[in-house]
């Protein structure tokens, strides 16, 4: 492909020179459509009548399916032809000698064309370098051959060393210092823009026969040169094509058994080459450039293939929509699978399928022009493709107005020949008389016959005709006689048998006959004749149950499925691969048969294919509305900022257990209500297990199964654990409280009555365990009769499947409602016996009694549930939310408790040391004051006071103290 384009790129400049270049592209603006359509006749001679060498070109770049040498020898005959006087050509030439002078001077297009370079990378050895070289090699060769040029081109290849910047640029010096070559072709688009940069260096564009350079492979680089005019085009494989279309081709034979047939010739699918030249470089956008290079993401996938970010925005592909328009109505069984295979193949690629069938019409006109209607009504909404059937002429304007509207268009089934001639993107199909071809040379393989026959029981159907075509160009083609077709009837089977016995011969040996059916209606006929004639062979188009009966008595060679699964599936990743990646392959034709069928399928298989290899609909993303794991984290440290608060004061009680104030507040107390808070902020922390569903769930169907779940008693678990780590918090709070105040109450009752009593603390432990035995004893009873189960409810399902979208998880009990009640019941009777007491021993000093602060506390309480709990009640439904903000009541309830409890205590620990510091800082003084008054006393008696009789002085204090 690259030498031919570089073939007409140079015929073009040597037969009508350089300054022509202006008229040439004037001319082709102005009559493109009408020279192409010329372009396409039979004979093509037309376009010569005013003898345009401008049109000559033309009718080169624009007639897509001949390549310049065919051109030039359909001239050469058809000049040839009318020459000689036939004047029964298609279209007279007027003016034979200017033909002459083309066709001369096209055959000396190449006495310039003399030498071309084939360039690839010093030792990188592949096997596709070499078949480039060959192909390129080969064209330009026979070109100048062909045309009977006076020089033939010498084609080379060179190996350029890339080892070292000095060493390519020596290589590139040895090769274009003189500007030997009139094409360079690169093996390798990594060694394209140093060679582009070569060639303008060396002046190569500017000599009388520029160099002409072209590449393999696609970059920006790459792509910038060709809109510079530097480079004449790019030759891009699709690489993208080639990761995608394996994987969707491998997973339809993993699913169905079904595979594609080979294409003939070579037998490959091609996904290459396309030339990007500078007259389409306007569709290389930079928008495809970067989505190239980051291979077009989907959607939720936002990164390229190097796992960074992508620039090319992600594909959404629910917003792709694909519409099908087809003949076969709602009764005919062969559409059904049709039909399945392309929800499935919609399902798969997440796309929006638009694909309704009609049902039967009262004629075939009413259903064409119903299809017309469909075909512009889905191309008119903007679809991104569309599938059709061209069952009929009247249908063509309609998809040629698709093709205007820009809608990539194509056929499956019917319509090969219209496909092909509109231009439109594939057919998807079995082509008929390839299959016919094919079915000879199966036929000829499996079973020995000299003569052939072909039944067809609808002569009038053009493509039973076709395959009866293809047959008996294989059995030609074979040495095997052919004796033709015979036209049999579809319904009556004793006609049947007079035609084909008339046909072979009355009284005549069978053996050595095959017969291929064209259509299965006949196939029971055929079977009563094999009861008279057992020695001829057959075979069948389609598969039927009576085919397969046929097979499974060896009365039948095979059957031919053209495998209808794949002609509807197969244009789903097709259309929406073409519409995102703009990438398609180049094959005309995806055949989806013959497949031969050589014995009955298994029952499993015919279940299968009965069922349009019902493929388990894809399961949806399912959110479990797990609680964020942040939030879990911060949960984790409220209750780790609980577990400091509680453990800090028992820490300070235990230091400061001899000061009056923690002696006098109980200690013994103090610490079950610290533990007791500790105990309902630990509840957090079950609240963070989560589990999935409490059955497992068939793989397929998402129902649950009676197989529980092996992990979720460790959630049921959790889910009991809460209750009982708040209820018993609580009731280990309030009874520490409650006994403490009960013992000061005592002991004030006693003291108004003047009664000296002793109340040991060991008393009123009993308390506590009562209460607690309580508490416990509900508990219990919760967890023996009907406990919190983890269960998770749907709340989301898939509008196709029905599979769930979304799920919520709860901790539920049959009798919550009445187990939870009787708990909060018991809860609140302590704190309401708690606010009596504190109400009793309100006069009691602090260092005794905390009643202020435990009525405090049962007020802060009471004002957190009232807003905390219409807050959970509306919250319940989002899992983050819920969670948040219970953790936080159960958060403030312990952590307020504690500090409202104990935070006094340690306020009047530090006032009453320092009362104690500033008395005995006063006592001090006071003594200091009284020594300095005794010794001031003194001294004065000293000086005026009497004498003994010793001669010393009677001291005596004069107020008459010592």
């Amino acid at each position: 492909k690259a030498a031919e384009y570089f073939l007409q790129k140079f015929a073009a400049s040597a037969s009508f020179g350089e300054e022509n270049h202006q008229e040439l592209d004037d001319e082709k603006s102005q009559g493109e459509a009408e020279a192409c359509e010329i372009s396409g006749s039979a004979s093509g001679t037309t376009l010569f009548n005013n003898t345009s060498s401008s049109q000559f070109q033309f009718m080169v770049d624009c007639k897509q399916n001949i390549t310049l040498i065919e051109f030039i020898e359909s001239l050469q005959s058809e000049f040839l032809r009318n020459d000689h006087g036939n004047n029964n050509a298609t279209t007279a030439i007027e003016n034979p000698p200017a033909i002459k002078s083309v066709i001369q001077r096209t055959s000396n297009l190449y006495e310039n064309y003399t030498n071309a370079v084939f360039i690839t990378p010093l030792g990188e050895e592949n096997t596709a370098y070499d078949q480039r070289f060959e192909g390129y090699q080969r064209q330009l060769i026979e070109a100048s051959n062909n045309t009977n040029s006076l020089s033939i081109i010498n084609v080379e290849w060179y190996k350029l060393d890339i080892s070292s910047k000095e060493s390519m640029e020596h290589g590139l010096s040895d090769i274009f210092s003189k500007c030997p070559h009139q094409s360079v072709l690169v093996g390798s688009g990594k060694l394209a823009p140093e060679i582009d940069n070569a060639l303008r260096s060396y002046g190569c564009h500017l000599v009388d026969t520029p160099t002409m350079l072209g590449t393999f492979d696609t970059s920006s680089a790459i792509f910038d040169a060709i809109a510079a005019n530097t480079m004449e085009f790019a030759i891009d494989q699709h690489n993208h094509m080639q990761g995608w279309a394996p994987v969707h081709f491998a997973a339809l034979y993993v699913s169905t058994g079904l595979v594609v047939s080979s294409p003939p010739g070579d037998g490959v699918y091609l996904s290459g080459p396309e030339l990007f030249t500078q007259r389409g470089s306007s569709s290389i956008t930079d928008s495809l450039r970067i989505c190239t290079n980051d291979a077009f993401p989907i959607c939720p996938n936002r990164k390229g293939p190097d796992g960074l970010p992508s620039k090319c925005p992600c594909t959404e592909r629910k917003k792709i929509v694909i519409g099908g328009v087809t003949h076969g109505i709602t009764t005919d069984v062969f559409w059904d699978t049709v039909y399945a295979a392309a929800e499935q193949g919609a399902k798969d690629m997440n796309i929006d399928l638009r694909f309704d069938r009609f049902e039967p019409q009262s004629s075939q006109k009413v259903l064409y022009r119903k299809m017309s209607a469909k075909i512009l009504s889905l191309c008119q909404d903007g679809v991104d493709g569309l599938f059709v059937t061209i069952s009929d002429p009247t249908l063509i304007d309609a998809v040629k107005r698709c093709k205007e509207l820009d809608v990539e268009v194509l056929t499956i089934n019917a319509g090969i020949a219209a496909s092909k001639e509109l231009g439109l993107l594939h057919h998807i199909g079995m082509v008929e008389e390839n299959a016919g071809y094919l079915s000879g040379f199966k036929m000829a393989d499996m079973a020995t016959f000299t003569k052939a026959f072909c039944l067809n029981p609808f002569p009038d159907l053009p493509v039973l005709g076709e395959r009866c075509t293809g047959f008996e160009t294989a059995m030609g083609e074979l040495g095997i006689e052919y004796l033709g077709q015979v036209d049999v009837p579809d319904d009556n089977i004793r006609l049947f048998r007079t035609i084909v016995e008339e046909a072979v011969g009355a009284g005549g040996s069978w053996e050595g006959y095959g017969m291929l059916l064209v259509a299965p209606a006949v196939v029971p006929a055929l079977m009563e004749l094999k009861k008279l004639h057992t020695d001829f062979q057959s075979a069948s188009f389609d598969t039927t149950p009576a085919i397969y009966e046929a097979l499974a008595h060896g009365d039948m060679l095979f059957g031919i499925d053209q495998q209808p699964y794949i002609q509807g599936y197969a244009p789903i990743p097709i259309l929406t691969h073409a519409a995102t990646t703009k990438q398609h392959f180049f094959n005309f034709a995806i055949e989806s048969g013959p497949s031969f069928v050589t014995s009955p399928p298994s029952s499993d298989m015919v279940a299968c294919q009965s069922g349009a290899f019902a493929v388990c609909p894809k399961q949806p993303f399912e959110s479990y509305s797990y609680v964020n794991t942040a939030l879990i984290g911060l949960g984790i440290f409220f209750f780790s900022l609980q577990a400091a608060a509680a453990v800090g004061f028992l820490g300070w009680m235990a230091k400061f257990r001899k000061t009056t104030v923690v002696n006098w507040s109980q200690p013994e107390f103090l610490s079950v209500v610290a533990i007791g808070c500790l105990t309902i902020a630990s509840a957090i922390l079950p609240l963070s297990i989560q589990g999935g569903y409490r059955y497992e769930r068939d793989a397929i169907t998402l129902e649950e199964t009676d197989v529980l779940n092996e992990d979720i008693h460790k959630v049921d678990a959790a889910c009991m654990a809460v209750p009982w780590l708040i209820c018993t918090g609580f009731v280990l709070t309030y009874s520490a409280l409650v006994a403490k105040l009960r013992r000061i109450d005592e002991i004030m009752r006693n003291a108004e009555h003047f009664i000296r009593v002793t109340v040991t603390k060991r008393k009123y432990l009993p308390i506590i365990a009562v209460l607690l035995s309580i508490m416990v004893a509900l508990l219990l009873a919760w967890q023996l009769v009907s406990p919190l189960r983890w269960e998770r409810e749907v709340i989301g399902t898939d509008v196709y499947t029905g599979y769930p979208t979304e799920s919520i998880g709860r901790c539920t009990s049959e009798h919550f409602a009445a187990f939870a009640g009787s708990c909060a019941a018991f809860v609140g009777f302590c704190l309401i016996y708690a606010l009596v007491l504190s109400y009793r021993t309100r006069h009691m000093a602090m260092e005794w009694s905390e009643s202020k602060f435990i009525a405090a506390s049962v007020l802060y309480l009471l004002q957190l549930l009232l807003l905390g709990v219409p807050i959970l009640v509306i919250a319940r439904e989002n899992t983050n939310a819920y969670y948040m903000v219970l953790s936080l009541i159960l958060f403030l309830m312990s952590f307020g408790t504690t500090l409202l409890i104990f935070a006094p205590k340690v306020i009047l620990k530090e006032i009453r040391e320092s009362q104690r510091r500033e008395n005995v800082a006063n006592v001090i003084g006071r003594q200091g004051d009284q020594r300095s008054s005794i010794g001031t006393t003194a001294t004065n008696t000293l000086r005026k006071g009497s004498y003994d009789s010793s001669g010393q002085k009677d001291v005596k204090n004069e107020s008459g103290g010592e």
